[in-house]
């Protein structure tokens, strides 16, 4: 509107100039006509108006949003244990390669890929028959062994009475005592063959080492393995199940503190100092969580501690024993291991979402009596449940914001919907 009246005034002096510069140099003016005069006029009178309308018009008013709603929830108090959480992999107290010990052809598999077994089942069946005919050659050659050295002993004790008469001379006796020694070791030799030999054919009968499960068969009927050490045949591998091992890696301080808790629990309870060989021996307790679970419902003991720190991380291997009556902890499977320490104790607990973060200051919006919004910085616990424990920053009293975060701001006032 400005521009508009400034852009006709600057024709208007254009115009006056132009005839002025016509008169001073003598030439004729162009007759002015009496309706371009009026018309200029009319312009003039409408430039006039429009600045004034455009000087007198008002803003619009801006329009007051009513207040943000949000959620509000006081913080709820409930016991709670001090404790850190790691991730870490289940193991088997014994898990067992089977291979094969001797060489022949498998005639028989006596299970099932994946059941259940107990130490000393059936799993597979070796040819036999070339280990018992050596086994039988083996207890011939020890017959045969005993009769020489049978007939060795009673030819040294016939040289032996005939020593004194001359009869013999000191040199024959002396060989006739020197083959039944050969025929003794010889026959010892004998024996060692037949053992060997029927531990060959014990060998055919490959049974379970320990209690578990077992794994796929790796051969079938009719394959040939081998029973050499330096290629011998994987068979199958079985695994223990009950009880099962929980290792983990955990911080140096964590598990200094734990230690430390335990022992001066124990003492207090025996009322003399503990002096203790094996981590075992302290009970400190190891809660377990599957990824289907909720919370930590399993139970173990800390079993293990490895001798050195890893320098690089600050941590140190650990393990949990626990029992798996259920055979729902398997080898490899992924877990999260509670590391409790110190006594259970009163605090506040707030949603996760209901905490902020300012350049790594962690905070809360909370509303007074006026529903005003206010920032409360607080001191971060551990995670309990999908609540956060506040250590510092908050009361009991207090009602914190829970959803709705991005829409407030301090000293603001809201509509809190109390849940």
């Amino acid at each position: 509107m400005w521009r508009m009246v400034v852009l006709l005034r600057v024709n208007t002096r254009d115009i006056g100039s132009s005839r002025s510069m016509l008169r001073a140099r003598g030439a004729a003016e162009p007759p002015r006509a009496p309706a371009m005069r009026g018309r200029n006029d009319r312009w003039a009178l409408v430039s006039v108006a429009l600045m004034l309308v455009g000087c007198t018009r008002q803003p619009p008013p801006i329009a007051e949003l009513p207040p943000p709603e949000v959620s509000v929830a006081q913080p709820v108090r409930r016991e709670v244990l001090d404790h850190v959480v790691f991730t870490g992999n289940v193991e088997a107290v014994h898990e067992v390669e089977i291979k094969a010990r001797v060489s022949g052809f498998v005639t028989a598999v006596h299970f099932t890929d994946g059941q259940a077994v107990s130490d000393g089942d059936l799993l597979f069946t070796i040819d036999e028959r070339p280990f018992e005919i050596a086994r039988d050659s083996a207890t011939a050659e020890v017959a045969k062994q005993e009769a020489i050295l049978a007939e060795q002993k009673s030819e040294v004790v016939r040289k032996e009475k005939l020593l004194p008469k001359g009869a013999v001379t000191q040199e024959e006796y002396e060989i006739a005592v020197a083959k039944r020694d050969a025929n003794a070791a010889m026959l010892a030799a004998a024996k060692a063959q037949l053992a060997q030999a029927e531990l060959d054919l014990s060998f055919c009968r490959v049974t379970s080492p320990v209690t578990g499960r077992i794994s796929r068969r790796f051969v079938d009927v009719g394959e040939l393995v081998s029973g050499t050490e330096a290629s011998a045949t994987r068979l199958t591998a079985v695994a223990s199940i009950d009880p099962v091992y929980v290792v983990f890696e955990a911080d140096e301080r964590s598990v200094i503190l734990a230690r430390q808790r335990a022992a001066a629990k124990m003492a207090d309870t025996e009322e003399q100092t503990v002096e203790w060989r094996n981590i075992k021996e302290l009970a400190i307790p190891v809660d377990v969580q599957l990824v289907t679970d909720e919370g930590f419902p399993r139970r173990g003991v800390l079993d293990f501690v490895d001798i050195a720190v890893l320098a690089g991380t600050g941590t140190v291997r650990c393990r949990a024993v626990l029992e798996n009556p259920e055979r729902l902890l398997m080898p490899g499977m992924f877990v999260r291991a509670r590391l409790p320490f110190g006594d259970p104790r009163s605090a506040l607990l707030v949603p996760e979402r209901a905490i902020g973060t300012d350049q790594g200051n962690k905070f809360v919006y909370v509303v007074d009596d006026n529903n005003r919004v206010a920032i409360r910085p607080v001191s971060l616990g551990f995670l309990s449940e999908g609540l956060r424990v506040i250590d510092a920053g908050l009361s009991e009293a207090d009602r914190v914001i829970t959803s709705g975060l991005t829409r407030v701001r301090p000293g603001i006032t809201v509509r809190p919907d109390d849940a």
